[in-house]
């Protein structure tokens, strides 16, 4: 671990020095192997030498330079995964634009939020998107800055949907300009904002963070020291690119390092060990539920006819580790832990099941992350003087990282919104003036040194006096219902302390036995952990990296006027789910039914 972060440090100590920017690395990299395969494009097969794909970027620069694009302005891309989303930022990076990643599911109000608050001058979009960039056209014009006519560009085909005459077609324009590098950027640096990065916004509008080139290359060599991946491998991507597992950490191993990116437009669970097998991919990058995902899928001759030997990701949960490892022969699982924005960045290089980082217990200060203890109510606890308390080990806590300006690995740059930012670092940690990043994760420790995951503070809840794990329900129910989409949330009861648990199931009461749930549950599970209410619906709702959103939901609670679908209690008396009704809702507000 300390050699591993002696490398990022002393590379990124050299790029300060040199003034390097990413694409300075990259072209490095193509003139290592000009006429490598870096690209292939899974859903048509197309296929990107190194020289091909710089080549496509000089002529972006060229391009968006002579439109008047300078260094610090910013466009935003609004695309599915294709080759040309990664030649379009190599490419607007060359000449020191800032490129803003734009979740492509969003729509109305989440995507001009988007654009206007990276201060966007230009909008690049998949032309299969023309239907959603149209609808918010008047507003990005009026207010976001861009003017539509000349600034506004669907690319990789024909416009679909209505609006399509209104945008100026990039592949056209593209056509004839130079491929020569453009003239070199003057006044870089490697501390330069290089993209926004834009949370999942399940809790809000998503905020845009700041990546510097020098946390981006960061970023791609950690991957690259601690997982091993090396310039023979072929690495699969399904992940979008707006994200930083897909745009980053996958992609990064083709820019910087070699590999060979085998990219598909979004994740396929039937394609994608077919998609693996075909290309002779080594590597595979997953996040969120990806990996319960395919573990539901029908087991197929490709299950084990690849040549994956690494799996690469955050997100696969204890319960079916081993279960996936085994099924799908893989050898070797690197999780990571760390947030878009933040400072707190772990490894589990050894492959632990369940762990998602190691910290050193030897050398504690090779790493920043600390966890905070917290009560019962999420509250840091404060020792008489008045500053924080370290979790012991087992013991859950708010994973935090000491921020430093000096130390690449320890800055926080946080977001475009200043506000937004402040509210993430506390002060006065651990002495007078120290501050640290809040992630606002909820983790423990083991005696080891490795770090577990546990809640998202606010997910966790407390009933009965005790903290109820959302995360470790979720996964004892999926695996019970053979790993169906299951979202875990605490909600109010009038007269209860704390909240009661209620898990959405997607299914029916044909698909989903009630009763044999609550058997194995109980088996499973301490009595208060034990969702009191279960609402049976159609789907589920996930955010672009397939994680589980939970506010909507939380929101309606068990309110049978609100809620859509039917909605289960589980009756203390008859000790088995029956169907609520209005009458039984009233029973247990007031205080009729003891809970």
């Amino acid at each position: 671990m300390g050699k591993n972060l002696f490398h990022m440090l002393h590379y990124a100590w050299m790029h300060k020095r040199q003034r390097k920017i990413l694409p300075d690395l990259f072209e490095e990299q193509v003139e290592r192997t000009p006429d490598k395969m870096a690209v292939v494009y899974a859903n048509d097969d197309h296929r990107w030498t190194f020289r091909d794909l710089n080549s496509y970027a000089n002529s972006v620069a060229n391009y968006f330079s002579r439109l008047g694009l300078r260094k610090g302005d910013t466009v935003a891309l609004f695309m599915e995964n294709s080759p040309e989303y990664i030649g379009l930022y190599l490419g607007l990076w060359k000449i020191g634009v800032v490129v803003a990643f734009v979740n492509h599911n969003l729509r109305h109000e989440s995507l001009t939020h988007c654009v206007r608050v990276a201060k966007s001058r230009a909008l690049v979009f998949s032309s299969s998107l023309a239907a959603a960039v149209a609808d918010v056209m008047d507003e990005l014009e009026a207010g976001g800055g861009i003017e539509v006519g000349r600034m506004c560009f669907a690319v990789c085909g024909e416009p679909a949907g209505h609006g399509g005459g209104s945008f100026k077609r990039l592949d056209q324009e593209l056509q004839g300009m130079s491929t020569s590098p453009p003239p070199l950027l003057a006044g870089k640096e490697a501390d330069d904002k290089a993209c926004f990065v834009y949370t999942s916004g399940t809790t809000g509008l998503p905020k845009a963070c700041v990546i510097r080139h020098t946390r981006f290359f960061m970023m791609t060599h950690g991957i690259h020291l601690f997982a091993a991946v090396t310039p023979d491998d072929v690495v699969y991507n399904s992940l979008p690119l707006y994200h930083t597992s897909g745009g980053i950490l996958a992609a990064g191993q083709m820019l910087f390092w070699g590999s060979t990116l085998v990219l598909r437009r979004k994740f396929s669970a039937s394609n994608f060990f077919v998609d693996c097998v075909k290309h002779k991919c080594t590597v595979m990058f997953h996040i969120g539920e990806l990996c319960r995902y395919l573990m539901a899928q029908p087991g197929r001759p490709t299950d084990t006819q690849h040549c994956l030997r690494l799996a690469i990701g955050n997100g696969l949960r204890l319960q079916i580790w081993k279960q996936f490892q085994k099924r799908f022969f893989i050898q070797r699982i690197i999780e990571f832990y760390g947030s878009t924005e933040g400072n707190v960045n772990v490894v589990n290089y050894k492959g632990t099941p369940g762990a998602c980082g190691t910290v050193s217990v030897i050398i504690p200060a090779l790493n920043p992350l600390k966890l905070l203890k917290v009560d019962g109510n999420g509250k840091h606890v404060r020792d008489s003087n008045g500053y924080c308390v370290l979790a012991d080990v087992g013991e859950r806590g708010e994973a935090a990282g000491q921020i430093s300006v000096r130390l690449t690995h320890r800055r926080f740059d946080g977001y475009e919104d200043k506000k937004a930012t402040s509210k993430k670092v506390l002060r006065n940690v651990f002495k007078p003036g120290d501050e640290f990043f809040l992630s606002g994760d909820i983790m423990k420790m083991d005696e080891e040194g490795y770090v577990y995951f546990c809640d998202r503070t606010g997910d966790t809840f407390r009933w009965k006096g005790e903290n109820v794990s959302t995360m470790e329900v979720e996964g004892v129910v999926q695996q019970i219902l053979d790993h169906r989409d299951v979202t875990v949330y605490g909600v109010e009861v009038p007269g209860m302390e704390g909240r009661a648990g209620m898990a959405a199931i997607v299914g029916t009461e044909e698909t989903v036995n009630l009763a044999k749930l609550l058997q194995q549950l109980s088996l499973s599970l301490p009595a208060y952990a034990v969702p009191l209410f279960v609402r049976l619906s159609s789907s589920a709702t996930t955010t672009g990296t397939l994680k589980l959103k939970k506010v909507d939901l939380r929101n309606e609670g068990y309110d049978v006027d609100k809620v859509p679908d039917p909605v289960f209690f589980l009756h203390p008396l008859l000790k088995t789910y029956v169907s609520l009704t209005n009458e039984l809702q009233a029973e247990i507000a007031n205080g009729n039914i003891r809970l």
